[in-house]
């Protein structure tokens, strides 16, 4: 099984904020499917034919952009041929096309055994191409140029923060986290090293970075670069928030 797979979509995206009236349009699964593919389809890096699933509670659709890149089809019941799928809850879809939370956050998790509202899956037969991960960014992401308002976005309690996945391409991935007063950031040892480095630029107030064992008390405007292997924690004993954005970086990112 692919590690993307196996240890689920690890780390810490958004999407545009729809306007108002947008809020107002159909919020049924096929319309909001078709949202997605239209934009889609005139996204810049879309560039091949693609198809894949989307099982919303349960309910089986097919998502096909033809072999000349110029129509796209959305229909009910799954791909004939072996591929991914998205898994999504009907409110968490409906939150996704609202712009109130990105598909990548939905997916976020720890451990493959944690819950995520959203995920990726393999049909039986079906392997896992890396691109996956830039595509679900491009198709969940509308607008171009894709604008990300990671402040305005929700988050998940990932690895014992709140975190928001902005962009993961195979060798890089990308997020932004807030540490709430009393929060402890990769609290569970098996969280605590990567395999790559690992960037952290903070962006607002105080926290502790325990850094191999050793604490250090970080803020605004302070980056803390973390090379691979070495084990890290961010934790919050302050009143307010702590920010960041998190780079990761490099073979096995």
């Amino acid at each position: 099984m692919n590690k993307w797979i196996k240890y689920g979509l690890i780390g810490l995206s958004a999407n545009l904020a729809l306007p108002l009236a947008a809020q107002a349009q159909d919020s049924g699964t096929e319309a909001i499917l078709t949202r997605f593919a239209a934009d889609y389809l005139a996204d810049p890096t879309f560039q091949v034919s693609t198809e894949f699933g989307v099982v919303v509670d349960g309910d089986w659709w097919t998502v096909s952009f033809n072999h000349d890149a110029t129509s796209f089809s959305v229909s009910h019941g799954e791909p004939t041929t072996p591929t991914f799928y998205y898994t999504a809850e009907a409110d968490t879809l409906a939150q996704v096309d609202r712009g109130e939370i990105a598909a990548l956050t939905a997916m976020g998790k720890a451990f493959s055994s944690d819950y995520a509202p959203m995920d990726i899956e393999l049909m039986d037969g079906a392997g896992f191409d890396p691109a996956i991960l830039a595509l679900t960014f491009h198709f969940w992401t509308r607008g171009t140029p894709e604008i990300i308002n990671w402040r305005d976005q929700a988050t998940r309690e990932v690895h014992g923060g709140n975190v928001g996945i902005i962009y993961y391409q195979p060798g890089f991935r990308s997020g932004f986290g807030q540490v709430m007063p009393g929060q402890h950031v990769n609290e569970d040892p098996r969280s605590r090293t990567n395999g790559f480095p690992t960037l952290l630029v903070f962006t607002g107030n105080r926290a502790i970075a325990r850094i191999d064992g050793v604490d250090q008390e970080v803020g605004n405007g302070q980056m803390i670069l973390i090379p691979a292997g070495v084990s890290h924690e961010i934790l919050n004993p302050f009143e307010e928030p702590a920010e960041f954005l998190l780079f990761m970086f490099g073979d096995g990112a």
